[in-house]
């Protein structure tokens, strides 16, 4: 009898310890949206799009606590696309799922929902932006995608408690997106953010003539990665139906030169990078709550990422910026645990518990 009544009191205590780690442990769920802005894409992309979605400790539990949300955008990764962010052995090495576990247990952040689409095409990448080509990107993100999530999960249905952030080409799409959208997204973190200040005049022109060159979806995969990149680019950003397979128009002439076509190509590049952009959307920036960006020392990156930070010293907006030492992407983990997310934990509005809206109100 004594030997069964330990029996049941090990089983009891374990069951508890599992019980309690289960509590103390988010976890990630894989669902699925049908995008209605990316039907009729005209390179045939399907309009389904897997979204990861981060629940934070308790979330199944504690059925009357809203959240707020951060969306966290993908670079150009192609076939892995959204699942960069839980793949510890490849790509950026990290998994969201357990460095959001290790904040929130720590007390560093608040809980949070982390939103995590997958934002890639037949090319690679859409860079976030409304095109014929290959579909409306932006309108997936803010409209489709957060309508989606407010619906379904338990969040904090504004502005102020959403936030957005991304890794260089989602590093773009971020700042893009939130200087555009401050109605929907209260802050935006960019970390090693591409596309800034991109002026095709100054690119290498070898890349543009060898996407240039492509003619058939078997070459895209055989192409170097810049190519590949530019060609995702004309998608997004010059895109034109009379051109097939890509429908597509490059701001680069034949043999390097310029032509009309090219000319016009080029302007709706500039169209779209943030630095032409934030004059015009300055009254936008003003209203989010928090602006912040930063760029490795080692990566090519970095002079137009200061000059970005430079122009928006220039027109009085505030934000913060950072260089640390690393490249591309060695540091993005360690970039999301102590800086994005503390970030965003400290500039989002987060649901106060009936406890401490009693004490604020007593202040």
């Amino acid at each position: 009898m004594k030997n069964i009544f330990f029996n049941i009191l090990f089983c009891l205590i374990f069951l508890a310890a599992v019980i309690s780690a289960s509590a103390q442990s988010g976890k990630i769920i894989n669902d699925e949206i049908h995008a209605v802005s990316l039907e009729g894409n005209l390179i045939g992309d399907s309009p389904k799009r897997s979204v990861l979605i981060y629940l934070p400790p308790n979330y199944d539990r504690q059925t009357k606590v809203r959240y707020s949300v951060v969306y966290l955008l993908h670079g150009f990764t192609g076939r892995i696309a959204n699942k960069t962010w839980i793949i510890e052995n490849e790509g950026l090495r990290m998994h969201i799922g357990a460095t959001m576990n290790k904040l929130i247990a720590a007390g560093k952040i608040s809980p949070m929902i982390v939103v995590m689409p997958d934002g890639s095409n037949k090319f690679g990448g859409s860079f976030y932006t409304n095109s014929i080509t290959t579909g409306n990107w932006e309108d997936f993100i803010t409209r489709d995608l957060v309508g989606y999530i407010d619906k379904k999960y338990r969040t904090l249905p504004k502005a102020a408690s959403r936030g957005i952030a991304g890794h260089s080409m989602g590093g773009y799409g971020a700042i893009k997106l939130a200087m555009k959208h401050p109605d929907i997204y209260g802050a935006v973190y960019g970390t090693s953010t591409c596309c800034l200040d991109y002026y095709p005049s100054r690119m290498p022109k070898m890349f543009f003539e060898e996407a240039a060159a492509i003619k058939s979806w078997e070459e895209v995969e055989k192409a170097s990665f810049f190519a590949r990149t530019f060609l995702a680019n004309a998608a997004a950003w010059s895109p034109n139906p009379a051109k097939p397979p890509f429908f597509a128009v490059f701001p680069i002439g034949k043999n390097s030169e310029q032509d009309v076509a090219a000319e016009n190509a080029e302007a709706r590049w500039l169209a779209n990078t943030p630095m032409w952009m934030v004059d015009q959307y300055r009254t936008n920036l003003i209203q989010l709550r928090g602006i912040a960006f930063d760029v490795s020392t080692k990566e090519e990156l970095i002079n137009s990422i200061r000059e970005f930070s430079e122009k928006l010293k220039r027109i009085k907006i505030q934000h913060a910026f950072e260089e640390f030492d690393g490249d591309h992407i060695n540091k993005v983990a360690e970039r999301i645990e102590t800086r994005i997310m503390p970030f965003f934990s400290r500039t989002l509005v987060f649901q106060q518990s009936s406890k401490n809206a009693s004490a604020n109100k007593t202040k």
